[in-house]
């Protein structure tokens, strides 16, 4: 019987368990100290300079810092789909991409001296096209952190409530609630087996249903009493299983449609902030090519 091999609680939590690791506080203390002496230099730049902006330094180079942040936290891709030999957790190098991104947007503002953010707004279209896209490119930064730092909250929650799922239910994850779904219909199908039309009708009707069964319950002989409680009990069993495995692969659903999602808005913000960054760098810092 299903319902009698059930895996053991502490094996099943070794599954669901986030590993425990200290990335978190390393990549926040890094990053809080790059935008300590960052933003240090920002505030004597401003002490010091008549005009501060994104033309000079050192503004100008916070351009650069937060272009070279932007690549380091879009590495975390290469790890996760790529890559995956190098060393350190996913979950370290996710930490990398969540920290080093919201330091990235901090010092991009810097580097425009939060022009066209708090002051100097935007009167027309044609501000989000010059300097090479530069506004844009800011605005798509972040856009794409505040869609990331949401993502990573929804991801959070549905992970939880996979977990807490899993704990409740008895089997744990879809995976193993797939197999005691199965075992349980092989159950229901032997103890179904040489009873009446009723009895074999009801049984399958509860099937079809996957979590619910039906109403009427059917006039059955005295002598297949037994068997049918055994199969409605086994049938509720099932239902109670389906209903966890829906409920699990819907939170599923939610964290790959949310990834799908970002990984879309990420490809559309990168290639924006790289041809913003590029541009600068050909044209002002290398001098490669004229500006216009």
């Amino acid at each position: 019987m299903a319902l009698a091999t059930k895996p053991s609680l502490p094996a099943q939590r070794r599954v669901w368990k986030a590993p425990i690791t200290k990335a978190w506080w390393i990549w926040l203390a890094v990053s809080l100290l790059l935008y300590g002496i960052v933003y240090a230099l920002y505030l004597i730049a401003i002490k010091t300079q008549p005009f501060p902006g994104p033309f000079n330094d050192p503004l100008r180079s916070f351009g650069i810092v937060s272009f070279l942040l932007v690549l380091a936290s879009a590495t975390y891709s290469l790890r996760r789909r790529f890559v995956r030999g190098l060393p350190g957790m996913a979950r370290d190098w996710l930490w990398m991409h969540t920290w080093i991104g919201i330091t990235a947007v901090w010092i991009a503002l810097l580097h425009e001296n939060y022009a066209h953010i708090l002051h100097n707004y935007c009167q027309n279209a044609s501000c989000f096209t010059q300097s090479y896209w530069g506004t844009s490119a800011l605005l798509a930064l972040i856009f794409l952190v505040l869609s990331a730092i949401i993502g990573r909250l929804l991801d959070t929650w549905q992970a939880h409530v996979i977990a807490r799922d899993a704990s409740m239910n008895g089997v744990g994850i879809a995976r193993a609630l797939e197999e005691s779904i199965l075992e349980l219909e092989y159950t229901v199908e032997r103890l179904s087996a040489g009873k009446s039309e009723q009895f074999k009708a009801f049984c399958l009707q509860a099937l079809e249903g996957t979590i619910s069964l039906p109403s009427n319950i059917p006039a059955l002989e005295p002598g297949e009493q037994a068997d049918f409680q055994r199969t409605y009990e086994t049938l509720v069993a099932r239902a109670n299983l389906a209903q966890s495995l829906q409920k699990q692969k819907r939170a599923r659903l939610i964290i790959r449609t949310w990834r799908s999602v970002h990984i879309v808005l990420a490809c559309l913000a990168l290639f924006i902030i790289l041809f913003h960054g590029v541009m600068e760098l050909l044209t002002n810092v290398l001098h490669i090519i004229r500006p216009i």
